[in-house]
Formats: structure tokens, C-alpha cells, sequence
């Protein structure tokens, strides 16, 4: 067996062992590849091609043994499997995917002619929402369009030269043999070509077939003839190459993974109210409740460009936000890979991303390089299929922008002062066309897609958003599926849900996808590597530990370009946890859950560190434009965590009890040992309504454990900083007021000696 065999029939064996494409491709030109698969096609007819198209064919083509020929176009909906043939590599030009397809009523014709094109439905919708039905097809992407066109060009080819067609398509394709082809003519080649190939992949063949035999002119005409459906093609063999896998939750190499396996569409809702949970383990009656979106406000994610402006207008822009860690990001990526792969939106005609990401690195270079650019300049930058567009100015071309992460652009969008621009190929600062892009004045007729978080979006003025969408992330039971769909070993992941569960906190968190990619790698580590793991509820400081690291980090690459192999705290980051976990002590002590921008300076935050960057803040919509700016944590439970961790760090970093009132006093004239500061937490927890300091005291007992007091050194304090003394203290006074405490006070306390306990979790 040779080793592409060998390598094929391990990829075929298990969905979880299949491993995701590569990002590199050949290293050889096109033209060199060209010209071997040539060679090779003139040897035998036995060789397949090495690029195929992965997508749903959208036509089926049924001949008669009469000359008359049978067409039908097969919706795309009635054809896609849940998940697409396993083991299958998608390179630059995609590799092709077999689906069985059920037989549909065929549409009889008595000639040659192409029936006219059945357009596709949504089927997911229901009949008569005229606001969820997809548009019309532009004319060049129809069948029978397509087909003429194929047709014409492939006319001139008489004699020697057909033959030489049907080689070449024979030694590329082995679903192709000569005895299938020795009588066919062109029609007949047409036909079957649309059938095997679909719509766009078969006009591709059919060009490169073309230039193979050296027929320069016929290619060209085809090509211009289907000028978009080309460039379409291109556009979505990309676009499935670049968005087909995914880096889960802290990217690292070689642990990208496929998006059809580990993907569960989050719930999208066109009301707004911040996206903010407002379930709560213990606190029964919670300060300041967010608001909900009710469930008939939930829409499909590929469904965002079928909603309606407030006036009843199709909506140009529309801006999807949400809390930090739900999912923005991967619901653009699963957006564009099913309009890729011919699963939703076909109106569309092309779309193009433009992340802020990669806007920013542009900026940067820019700056330095003292260059402007045009939109055509841009987009011709980072998408090279579109060097021949030269329609994209028509009204008829329905294209999409879609752009990801405006927080992470530093950029001035001055709506008020910059210029307006209309001509894609005037030179401009990237901050100028980025405005007029998002205004309206370059390509009118665009669709745009903005996501970011709440704090950043706001520099947008309301009137160039024509809706507002916000991700609320999963329910209860697409927890479960997620938490499910990632093993084949449902035993394991059985095990995973019913540990998760037990924690009604961490439970609560994982409605944030970031959150239940966490608890699916740590626990699952667990079972793996003891056989008593689960036996007790997961602790829940370590969770918070390690979600409040991985956020700065993140903040350190995204927002201050730290390379993520090499990121190092600072001075200002252990400066910035202190200073808000000293607002979130307040806001406590005080019985509130949100804040506004005179507390932010009060303790001298930045509303950009704050609510932008942390990951651990967001901001709420405001009903006017003229209301103060309200923020909150993105849960009630980091602002107890961060209020703990403010308490026990600066203990640890000062010897210092933030909860003794008299602890301005020098330490001259007092001393606070660790039992002191938990005794001062203790009578706080049991003087205030149950709910108010239950977690605060849990997490504050959770981050004096040796395991998770190691987790923060080289950090927030040095490695070779001193252990902490007194444990046994603490744990004798903790037991001491469980015994003389009241029953709703108990269970808490036994969680606090939990916590306590040194043990891995």
C-alpha cells in the first residue's frame, strides 16, 4: 500500500481522529502542475485530480436513452447531511464531496434548450414570511445561463479536439471513462460536467480543461462569459480553505479542529439588553437584574440579512454584539462557510471579509510606511480573485463586508469630520475609507456586518446601523449538545455534563461557549487521568483563576500586540486587577451590580481598559443616547471573584486587611495574621442578607489553597514568594461558626472548607 493510501484509509476510520487540512499547499506553481497533470492525462486515463470542489452539487441532470435531455435543480436544503463525507482535505480548490441525493420530479423538455432555473428556497423558514425569504439569483449564476454558456464555448472543439477534451477530462476526473464519453457530444458533455461538478465547479473544469489544451482564446471568452461565477468560485474554495477549521478557545499549534464537529449555533436575539445572565447560585434576588430577550426575539444565524429595518426597509448594516467569550467571532466563520458551501444566503453574491484584526495590522503598517489606499486596492489586497471586478459597483451585485472585532481596531472613525468619499479608486487614509465604507458613500449597494463588543461599537453612530442583533449564547440544552458532540465517547462526555452540573455556578457560566470550551478541556483531562475524578462538585476558584488569566492574556495579545508565546505581566496589570477588584469590593459592600464612568474615574479606570479590553466588563444599552453609560461584570459572579481577589491580594502583596476598618493604621501598632482578615470576611458573610458575600467568602477561602496560590505566582506576586501561614487557623474558625451558624448558612460554609481543601480539581 502506498502512502497517500495508507494515509486516505486512516483519515476514513474515525470522525475524532480525523486530522483538519493543513494551511500550507503545494509548493509547486499552477503551471507547474498544470503542465504534469497534462502529461499525466495523455499516459492514462486512470489518474484523478488532485483539486475538486467541496460542496453540495445543486444540479442533477437525468438523461433518457432519447437525444432529449432532463434537468432538474435540486434545492440545497433537500441534499445537505448533517455532516459531510469524513476524511476529505479541502486545498486551494477544495475538495469535492459525494452526497446521495433524493430523486425529485424531473423537468421534461423536448429539446436541448435548458428549462429556466428553479431557484432555490429556504426551507428552513416558513411559507409566507416574506421577510425570511432569500432574494433571486443574479441571471449569470443560473443553470441554464451556465449551461449555454459551456455549451457555446465547447462547440467549437470538432474532431481530434473533443477527443482530446474527453482525455483530459477522463485522466483528471475518475468518475469520467472514455467508454462513457466515446459518444457523447458536446451537449452530452455539458450535461454530465454540470451533473458531477455542479454549477461553479464544472464551469471551472471546463476553463482549466480549456487552457490545458492550449485553447487560450475559448477559455478566455468562457470566463468572460461568467465572469462572476468564476470569481465566485474562487471566493468560496477560499473561504472554505480558511474558515473549514477552528482554534477552540486559547489557540495553540496544530489543535485546530473542524467546525462541523464541535459547532452549536448560539441563540441570536434582535432585542438588546446586554446579554448579561442574570441567574445566580445563592442570590435569589440579585441587585440591579439585567433584562432578557424573550424567546421569540431568537433568529437563525444565517438569517441575519433576512430581517427588516425599523421602517420596514431591507437593512444594509446590521451589528452583532455580546459579552466577551460568546461567540461572535466563530458565528462569522460559520456564517461564511455556509454561504460557502452553498448552504444558506445564495442571493449573496460574493462576500468578503475584512476582520479589524487584520485592519489594524494594515493601519500599523501604513503608518509607518506613509501610505494611503482605495477600496479597490484593499480588496484586491486580500482577496486576488477579485483582480478582474469590474462590476462591483453595479446595482446588481449583491456583496457582503463582513467585519469582526471593532473593539480591536485603534483607528479614529470620525463620523463627524472625515470627508466623504464615493469613488472606490481614490486614495484615502484606511480611517477615512473604513468610514465611508460603514457610512454608505463607497458601494452603496454593499451589505455590512459589524461585530464587537458593546463599549466599541458605540463610536458607530445609530444612524448607519440599520439592526441590532446580540448574541445570548447557549441555553441549557445546547450546553448539552456541545458538551456532547465533542467526544465520540459519550460515556465521557455523560460524565463531563453530569460533573458540570453539580456546579450551579459553573453550570450558569456555560452559556458562554468560551466558558463550556473550558469546562470540556479541564474535566476531561480530569476523567482521563484519575479514576476518583468527579466524585465531588468541581471547585469553583480555580475556573475563575484561570478564566481571569486567560482573559488578560488575550487583552495583552488583542489589544497590546504581545506576542502570545512570550506574554509577561506587568506592573500596570497587576496594578489594573487591584484597582478593579477594589471597585467590584465597592459596588458589594455597597449592594449594587452596575457601575457608570464617575466610578471608573473615581478609581481612575479607563472606560476602554474597563469595558473593552478586560474581558471581564461589559457595557449595557442605554434606552437614550443621552443616559449616562452603564457597565456591569459579565457575570455577578466576577464581580464577587474580583472582589475576593482584591481582599486576598493585597493581603498577599502588603500584609494588609482591606476588611479591617481600622487597616490605614501603621503596622507599627498592628499586626493582621490570615486568620484575622478570614475572621473580618466571616463576620461580614453572616451580618449581610444570605446571597450578598456567600460567593465572595467561597472564593476568598478558594485562593489561599496552596494549588491555586501557585497558579498566580510569576504573575500578580514572585515565584519565590514566601507561603502562606495560618491555613489551619482558618480552617478551625470556619468550622467553629458552621456549628453555630443557621441552616441556610451551612451549606455555604462547607463549600468555603471545600475550597480550602489542597486537592486538584
Amino acid at each position: 500500500m502506498d502512502s497517500d493510501s495508507e494515509v486516505e484509509g486512516i483519515l476514513q476510520g474515525s470522525r475524532n481522529q480525523e486530522r483538519p487540512p493543513s494551511s500550507y499547499g503545494s509548493m509547486k506553481s499552477d503551471e507547474e502542475e498544470e503542465d504534469e497533470n497534462i502529461t499525466e492525462a495523455q499516459r492514462s486515463f486512470g489518474k484523478s485530480e488532485l483539486h475538486t470542489f467541496t460542496t453540495y452539487t445543486g444540479v442533477q441532470l437525468n438523461r433518457n436513452v432519447s437525444p432529449e435531455t432532463v434537468f432538474t435543480e435540486i434545492t440545497h436544503q433537500q441534499s445537505v447531511s448533517k455532516h459531510p463525507q469524513v476524511g476529505t482535505f479541502v486545498t486551494e480548490r477544495c475538495a469535492e464531496e459525494e452526497e446521495k441525493r433524493d430523486e425529485s420530479s424531473p423537468i421534461q423538455v423536448d429539446s436541448p434548450e435548458p428549462p429556466p432555473s428553479v431557484e432555490p428556497e429556504d426551507e428552513s423558514q416558513e411559507e409566507g414570511d416574506d421577510e425570511q425569504q432569500p432574494g433571486k439569483l443574479h441571471p449569470e449564476f443560473d443553470l441554464p445561463y451556465i449551461f449555454k454558456s459551456m455549451q457555446s464555448c465547447l462547440t467549437s472543439l470538432v474532431g481530434p479536439e473533443l477527443h482530446l477534451f474527453k482525455r483530459y477530462l477522463c485522466g483528471r476526473h475518475p468518475s469520467f471513462t472514455m467508454t462513457d464519453l466515446e459518444e457523447s457530444d458536446t451537449l452530452d458533455i455539458v450535461d454530465k460536467m454540470l451533473e458531477r461538478f455542479g454549477k461553479l465547479q464544472g464551469l471551472r473544469v471546463a476553463i482549466r480543461m480549456l487552457e490545458s489544451m492550449k485553447k487560450p482564446e475559448q477559455a478566455q471568452e468562457l470566463e468572460k462569459k461568467c465572469k462572476r461565477a468564476v470569481i465566485q468560485y474562487e471566493l468560496k474554495c477560499d473561504l472554505i480553505r480558511r474558515h473549514n477549521c477552528i482554534f477552540e478557545g486559547v489557540p495553540r499549534a496544530g489543535q485546530h479542529i473542524y467546525l462541523k464537529y464541535v459547532y452549536v449555533e448560539p441563540q441570536i436575539s434582535t432585542q438588546g439588553y446586554g446579554g448579561v445572565n442574570p441567574l445566580h447560585e445563592v442570590w435569589s434576588d440579585p441587585p440591579n437584574p439585567p433584562q432578557v430577550a424573550s424567546p421569540d426575539s431568537m433568529i437563525g444565524g444565517n438569517n441575519i440579512f433576512r430581517l427588516r429595518s425599523m421602517n420596514g426597509s431591507p437593512v444594509r448594516c446590521v451589528l452583532t454584539t455580546g459579552v466577551p467569550g460568546i461567540g461572535n467571532s466563530v458565528a462569522v466563520q460559520k456564517f461564511m462557510l455556509d454561504w460557502a458551501e452553498d448552504r444558506a444566503n445564495f442571493d449573496i453574491q460574493f462576500v468578503f471579509p475584512f476582520p479589524f484584526r487584520e485592519m489594524q495590522s494594515l493601519r500599523e503598517r501604513n503608518i509607518v510606511e506613509k501610505k494611503d489606499i482605495s477600496m479597490l486596492e484593499l480588496l484586491q489586497t486580500y482577496h486576488n480573485e477579485t483582480r478582474s471586478m469590474d462590476f462591483l459597483e453595479q446595482p446588481d451585485c449583491k456583496v457582503l463586508f463582513v467585519m469582526d472585532g471593532i473593539d480591536i481596531y485603534q483607528g479614529n472613525l470620525d463620523f463627524k469630520n472625515t470627508p466623504v468619499v464615493t469613488d472606490i479608486e481614490a486614495v484615502i487614509p484606511l480611517d477615512s475609507l473604513l468610514v465611508n465604507l460603514i457610512r454608505g458613500s463607497l458601494l452603496p449597494h454593499a451589505l455590512l456586518w459589524l461585530t464587537g463588543r458593546r463599549a466599541a461599537t458605540n463610536q458607530i453612530p445609530p444612524e448607519y446601523i440599520h439592526r441590532v442583533t446580540e448574541i445570548q449564547g447557549y441555553s441549557d440544552e445546547q450546553k448539552d449538545d456541545y458538551l456532547t458532540m465533542r467526544y465520540s465517547d459519550k460515556s465521557l462526555a455523560a460524565k463531563i455534563i453530569r460533573h458540570t452540573k453539580s456546579s450551579p455556578t459553573i453550570y450558569t457560566l456555560c452559556h458562554i461557549p468560551f466558558c463550556c470550551w473550558m469546562v470540556a478541556m479541564v474535566y476531561e483531562r480530569g476523567f482521563r487521568n484519575q479514576d476518583d475524578y468527579g466524585n465531588e462538585p468541581p471547585k469553583i476558584t480555580s475556573f475563575f483563576i484561570h478564566y481571569m488569566i486567560i482573559q488578560n492574556n488575550r487583552k495583552l495579545e488583542k489589544y497590546h500586540g504581545q506576542n502570545p508565546n512570550s506574554q509577561k505581566w506587568t506592573e500596570m496589570d497587576k496594578m489594573f486587577m487591584l484597582t478593579l477588584g477594589r471597585l467590584a469590593l465597592k459596588l458589594l459592600d455597597n449592594n449594587r451590580s452596575v457601575f457608570y464612568e464617575e466610578d471608573l474615574n473615581e478609581h481612575s479606570l479607563l472606560v476602554r481598559e474597563v469595558a473593552w479590553c478586560s474581558g471581564l466588563c461589559t457595557e449595557l444599552p442605554r434606552t437614550n443616547a443621552k443616559d449616562k453609560r452603564v457597565f456591569c461584570f459579565t457575570h455577578l459572579s466576577f464581580l464577587e471573584f474580583m472582589a475576593a481577589h482584591y481582599v486576598w491580594l493585597t493581603f498577599r502583596l502588603e500584609e494588609r486587611n482591606v476588611l479591617d476598618q481600622s487597616y490605614r493604621v501603621s503596622k507599627l501598632f498592628k499586626e493582621h495574621s490570615l486568620v484575622d482578615m478570614y475572621r473580618k470576611a466571616v463576620d461580614r458573610y453572616l451580618s449581610a442578607p444570605v446571597g450578598q458575600y456567600d460567593l465572595f467568602l467561597r472564593f476568598l477561602c478558594g485562593l489561599s489553597m496552596t494549588l491555586n496560590d501557585g497558579l498566580l505566582r510569576g504573575m500578580l506576586f514572585p515565584h519565590n514568594a514566601p507561603p502562606l501561614k495560618g491555613l489551619e487557623d482558618v480552617a478551625r474558625l470556619l468550622t467553629k461558626r458552621k456549628v453555630s451558624a443557621g441552616p441556610e448558612r451551612q451549606h455555604n460554609l462547607s463549600e468555603c472548607l471545600r475550597e480550602l481543601e489542597t486537592s486538584e480539581d
